[in-house]
């Protein structure tokens, strides 16, 4: 799940994701993905900011967006090249 999700963020770079459009689109439950989010965060791969809402006005909760930063952009790079890796090594095992 820590590979999609990573995977997710590294397709739009710099483009800011709150849990829940993450969660609909990963098919991700909330148990699942904010400790992945949380540790993500921790370790400096992702920021994450509180939107500038008034939650009555809103008629909902404030929304938490995460980016990745300037670090996580490039372990992501270098995650996504790895697993590539993987994939031709096994493939070319299987050929």
């Amino acid at each position: 799940a820590s590979l999609k999700v990573l995977y997710l963020f590294a397709s739009t770079p710099g483009e800011q994701r709150s849990g829940s459009d993450i969660s609909a689109v990963l098919g991700l439950a909330s148990g699942t993905l904010y400790p992945i989010l949380a540790r993500f965060e921790t370790n400096g791969i992702l920021k994450s900011e509180w939107e500038n809402i008034e939650p009555s006005r809103a008629g909902r909760p404030r929304r938490r967006y995460y980016q990745l930063t300037p670090y996580g952009v490039s372990f992501a790079t270098e995650q996504m090249h790895a697993l590539e890796m993987q994939v031709q090594v096994e493939q070319a095992l299987l050929a």
